[in-house]
């Protein structure tokens, strides 16, 4: 009948928008295109009280998502959780195995964000315990990975390697670099910190094969993902692997690699200007994403305990130093949070690597001390929740640090 099949044609719809949100907030318009509205399930008419009911209960479960997300995103992290919970018991009533999956992999990243949230200001979330969290958190991901192995092998019995294939390889490979983070986060709390490292460096390592596999038979079979999703992927990565090295991990990946392949995409990305990667900031502002991510990177190897020596480490800052120099004297704009970045480099580089001859007779020290000072008041310019608690300001933070995938309808 009619209504049937528009049912059925709306929740194809809605299964092709079952791409991956990332944590900086990035729109489901971003990640695959305009999502349906609510106002579409009222256009099914309605001739049998099981049309009404399946009507109903699609329309409920896309707007719990949808709505779960938002909360998230937005910071109520504890209201999120509720919310991604009520959602998957209802999905796991349904038996909607892809559901299922969605639901389990945004509840571990929700709870990633409880408990960085917890360690900053101490915030009551669920249950009040660390434990909790991540004994939760360790079956949430488990099951995640665990739907989104059967789903790939079932595509791979009915059509073989294919570029539905490797679209389900890539949100398998999120799936694996969302547990990573959780478990190296959590390690030190986790029953078994050795494992929980052990599982977390190897699902690094599965997520980096996935994700070469991926960009390698792309092209043979049609996919490579678009210019503005895969700049967006590799960004999150990047993001991750920082929060990992300033956590005091090695980086056994190759973050020098990633901001390499993240250039040359967003170069692709600039043949038009009209790409969906610009639907929220400009080139100068992702631009300025990515140059933020190689002056932390800099500022990382230069100020860590890495085994290089100091003619090496200085020669990091003075990288870092020249990326800041660049945003603050040519971008018309610099993002709050890169302005910050950008005048640490700045005051690092006057510390450790800066002359009076470098700096045209000017002394370092006093030079040190003007850039704190800037960076003192452009911190108290950006003082946005100064009227809020210290722990809705920490959720909000944990939900945005762009370094896991939220995945979506």
């Amino acid at each position: 009948s009619v209504p049937v099949t528009q049912l059925s044609t709306l929740v194809t719809n809605i299964n092709l928008q079952g791409r991956n949100v990332s944590s900086s907030g990035s729109t489901a318009k971003e990640q695959g295109g305009e999502p349906p509205t609510a106002a579409a399930f009222s256009e099914i008419g309605a001739v049998s009280r099981e049309v009404v009911q399946v009507r109903s209960t699609f329309e409920k479960l896309y707007l719990m998502l949808g709505a779960a997300n938002s909360l998230f995103f937005e910071g109520h992290l504890d209201r999120a959780y509720r919310t991604f919970h009520d959602a998957l018991v209802l999905f796991t009533k349904l038996g909607n195995s892809k559901a299922i999956g969605i639901a389990n992999n945004n509840l571990g990243n929700v709870l990633l964000a409880i408990y960085r949230a917890n360690h900053k200001a101490r915030h009551l979330s669920v249950d009040n315990n660390p434990s909790q969290v991540i004994q939760k958190g360790c079956i949430y991901f488990k099951e995640a990975i665990d739907y989104g192995e059967a789903a790939l092998q079932q595509i791979n019995d009915l059509e073989g390697f294919s570029e539905n294939y490797l679209v389900f390889m890539q949100q398998l490979s999120n799936r694996y670099f969302n547990r990573a983070m959780f478990l190296l986060t959590v390690k030190d709390d986790h029953p078994n910190p050795e494992e929980a490292k052990y599982q977390g460096m190897l699902d690094l390592t599965t997520c980096k094969d996935m994700d070469r596999e991926v960009v390698d038979n792309g092209d043979r079979e049609g996919f490579k993902g678009d210019q503005d999703v895969y700049f967006v992927l590799l960004m999150s990565r990047i993001k991750g692997l920082l929060h990992l090295m300033r956590m005091g991990y090695e980086d056994e990946w190759g973050i020098d690699d990633l901001l390499e392949g993240a250039g040359l995409a967003l170069e692709s990305a600039l043949r038009s200007r009209e790409h969906e990667v610009f639907s929220e900031l400009d080139l100068f502002g992702l631009r300025q994403r990515l140059e933020m991510a190689s002056v932390e990177y800099y500022l990382l190897l230069g100020c860590g305990g890495s085994e290089d020596g100091e003619e090496a480490k200085c020669m990091y800052i003075r990288k870092a130093a020249q990326i800041a120099v660049r945003m603050l004297y040519e971008d018309d704009h610099v993002l709050g949070d890169g302005g910050l970045l950008a005048l640490e480099a700045l005051l690092e580089a006057s510390r450790v690597c800066y002359s009076a001859d470098d700096l045209s007779g000017a002394d370092p020290r006093e030079v040190g001390c003007r850039v704190d000072n800037y960076r003192e008041e452009l911190l108290e310019c950006m003082s946005i929740w100064a009227t809020c608690r210290l722990s809705g300001r920490e959720c909000f933070e944990a939900a945005n640090t762009g370094d896991f995938s939220m995945e979506a309808f």
